[in-house]
């Protein structure tokens, strides 16, 4: 009796472990295979077996006038291009993953060729996978600003100047999507950061997240977190300190007159 019953069991336990035709099909129709895009850009990565000819790690530092520790301000993070750890779901497709914890991490690229896109929209796209979470960090990018000289991108820094920078950052409290772009005064030729005011949270989870910016000729602007829309507004209005300075302001040196009457008649 308990040989039949022990049969019976282990039969049942069999049917539990192999899965039926249909769900090996379901299965199957599940696992895709990567396979590089054909969409044409002015920049276009997706990290396959060149990538390295074309990135190059910083081995400078950061600049700060509060740490003095060398060490602290170097970039010595590691890099590597490999598939993910977690939620594999594409086979063969690979990212660039930081590989140092708590570390500054420093990557860059040239263009093919200068961006022109005086008339045109401008559009950057990412995709991010925090696929550790994020405690304390950015993942943005910094679109360089032309080099009066050759760029050296051994010598990236913090200082080096940018065009647009883009990307989640999160720190304690700080949860937002980056949206910095450096403007020129037309009247003193300094150039001065503007900040995107009340910017969208960003998703700090381990799936995948594509964070797109959208940039029109008519100075309007929008973000995207996987295609949907995060943010709208304009160049002019929505960024802080404002590119238009006010119409009137106040005069430090205005004081109010000796015979000044305070009685309301």
């Amino acid at each position: 009796m308990k040989q039949r019953v022990f049969t019976k069991a282990l039969t049942i336990l069999a049917a539990l472990l192999v899965p039926t035709l249909a769900e090996a099909e379901e299965k199957a129709a599940d696992v895709v295979t990567f396979t590089p895009t054909t969409i044409k850009a002015p920049f276009i990565e997706q990290f396959t077996s060149s990538w390295d000819s074309r990135w190059e790690v910083s081995k400078s530092k950061k600049i700060s006038e509060s740490e003095n520790d060398e060490a602290l301000l170097q970039y010595n993070g590691k890099w590597a291009v490999e598939e993910p750890t977690v939620y594999k779901n594409i086979i063969g497709d690979k990212g660039l993953v930081v590989k140092s914890v708590a570390a500054h991490h420093a990557i860059s690229a040239k263009f093919p060729e200068d961006i022109d896109n005086e008339g045109k929209t401008l559009v950057v796209q990412y995709e991010v996978k925090l696929q550790n979470e994020l405690e304390c960090g950015g993942a943005y990018l910094k679109l360089i600003k032309k080099q009066d000289e050759e760029y050296d991108p051994k010598k990236y820094n913090d200082k080096t100047p940018y065009v647009i920078m883009f990307g989640p950052d999160k720190c304690g409290s700080t949860n937002k999507v980056h949206f910095i772009f450096r403007h020129k005064n037309p009247i003193t030729g300094e150039y001065q950061e503007k900040h995107l005011e009340s910017p969208p949270q960003a998703k700090i989870e381990k799936t995948t997240v594509l964070y797109t910016l959208i940039v029109r000729p008519d100075n309007t602007f929008e973000i995207k977190i996987n295609n949907k829309s995060a943010k709208t507004g304009n160049l002019l209005e929505d960024f802080e300190p404002a590119v238009n300075p006010p119409k009137e302001i106040d005069d430090p040196e205005d004081k109010k007159p000796e015979d000044w009457v305070d009685i309301a008649k």
